[in-house]
């Protein structure tokens, strides 16, 4: 009897067992199946914040194009808020419909674009613990750092004979086979004259660009670009203008050459402007271009005012003018530009600003002047960022004394210089309050020279927002200047912020 209720305990410990296994089963599946249902919610959900933050960033990366905006133009409805809006509801998510799209302004900063999406997912398995959805918000901002003024911010650029405005300089290009240590990298296509020599491989055609600015707001009259002295001197007029304030001094080697061009295109309202390169619809409905020719000195055919085009009823924003040299000639081409804004030269009547892109190209005839220029216009968006000006043939001074000084809103700051992409160093002043270059004796000859200044964190525009350049010589030199800068800020122009 004891074996017979011994096996009988053993029996009923056994499907005692069996059922906290099969509970303990129960329990286990119902946690796993938790947990599986918990993973696929949570991927859902990671999937939909993923797509949500790249809709964000798409956004204000389009919409930051267009900042900062002018002080004039209200952010509702702006051009940078439909365009963000724009591109989220592309990526999915609509503004009031499956979403909550915020575009806004960053406080104190002009150049940059907030883009909040907001939208939720409904859950799977998560409703079984009460969850039936889940909301979130994902946020960026970009910055877009615009394209640097160059030279001018006036409706105009270079002398003016007509209206009496004298700058000291002319916008100036060279012929295809110029010498390119004659002050012009851009437009010729080998090093030596003639076209001999190894190829340059800077050439570009087109050779320069310039902005003409019909600023936002300001739309809707009628744009006029003008030329001076497009149509230039057949023969060599470099003697014919010394001493003459109001003389382009075409140079053509040999004279009587007659076989190049300067071709103008004006073309529509740029939408990438940190690339003015890839335009290709022509103003005017196709009519915004002009090649201008050599002439013979006929009377009243050169240093004449000549219209490139009027655009009627013009929209704001940055037309983009190319200039080219079509022709092998060895030659040097000043010109000047200006624009008129229903029929007005100047403001307030015209608010256009015409300036260089990336680089300009001039040719200082005055000899023996001191001049000042106006570099770039540094706004106080560019803070904490280097700003790189480039220097090309520069001061070509002949037995008296150069510098260069820079003044304006790097008066206060020092700078590094590197000669032909070298190391960087000290300029010619170390520890004095602007920066300096000597440039006596033709020190830099068909170099490029490049200086560098720290913008730092804090930096307010004390004036206008101007850099500028003074050169100064020794009294009385016989000095001209035909140069290139270029000016930039180094880093992404558009980019997300962190």
């Amino acid at each position: 009897m004891r074996l017979v209720r011994g096996v009988k305990s053993l029996v009923d410990q056994l499907r005692s067992e069996n059922g906290v296994s099969l509970l303990l089963t129960a329990a286990s599946l119902v946690v796993l199946l938790g947990m599986a249902g918990f993973a696929v919610d949570l991927g859902w959900i990671y999937l939909n914040m993923t797509q949500s933050q790249k809709a964000a960033e798409a956004a204000a990366l389009a919409g930051v194009v267009h900042m900062p905006l002018p002080s004039a133009v209200p952010f509702s409805g702006s051009e940078a808020e439909t365009v963000a809006l724009t591109i989220s509801a592309d990526a999915g998510y609509t503004n009031g419909v499956n979403a909550t799209v915020t575009p806004q302004e960053v406080a104190g900063y002009p150049t940059q674009l907030q883009v909040d999406v907001s939208s939720g997912v409904n859950t799977f398995f998560m409703r079984l613990f009460g969850v039936d959805a889940v909301n979130f918000t994902r946020s960026a901002t970009a910055e877009q750092l615009p394209p640097l003024v160059l030279g001018s911010d006036e409706p105009y650029m270079g002398n003016d004979p007509e209206r009496g405005i004298h700058v000291n300089y002319w916008a100036a290009i060279n012929g295809e086979c110029e010498l390119k240590s004659n002050g012009d990298p851009y437009s010729t296509r080998r090093h030596g004259q003639n076209c001999s020599g190894g190829l340059n491989g800077e050439f570009r055609d087109p050779a320069y660009y310039y902005a003409v600015e019909v600023p936002e707001g300001a739309g809707g009259g009628s744009l006029t670009v003008e030329i001076y002295d497009g149509d230039h001197w057949r023969d060599n007029r470099d003697d014919y203008d010394s001493g003459n304030i109001w003389g382009t001094g075409d140079r053509v080697n040999p004279a009587g050459s007659n076989n190049w061009d300067l071709d103008f295109i004006l073309y529509e309202p740029d939408q990438t402007p940190n690339n003015w390169t890839d335009n290709d619809d022509i103003a005017d409905g196709g009519n915004c271009f002009r090649d201008f020719r050599e002439r013979n000195g006929v009377s009243g055919a050169v240093q004449q005012w000549r219209t490139l085009c009027t655009v009627n009823n013009a929209s704001s924003g940055i037309y983009v003018m190319a200039v080219s040299v079509d022709g092998n000639t060895r030659a040097i081409s000043a010109y000047s530009l200006r624009t008129r804004y229903n029929g007005n030269f100047s403001p307030p009547g015209n608010p256009v600003q015409l300036y260089a892109l990336g680089a300009l190209s001039l040719d200082m005839r005055d000899a023996g002047a001191t001049p000042t220029f106006k570099v770039a216009k540094l706004e106080e968006y560019y803070a904490n960022s280097n700003f790189i000006v480039g220097l090309y043939d520069v001061g070509d001074v002949y037995g008296s004394d150069a510098w260069l000084r820079f003044g304006g809103e790097a008066s206060a700051m020092d700078c590094e210089v590197r000669v032909n992409g070298g190391a960087w160093g000290g300029d010619d002043s170390p520890g004095s309050a602007s920066c300096e270059l000597e440039t006596s004796g033709q020190r830099y000859d068909g170099d490029w020279i490049e200086l560098k200044f720290d913008v730092p964190v804090g930096y307010t525009c004390a004036g206008d927002c101007w850099v500028n350049v003074q050169y100064s010589m020794d009294a009385g030199a016989d000095v001209t200047e035909r140069t290139t800068w270029t000016a930039g800020v180094d880093g992404q122009p558009i980019h997300l912020l962190p």
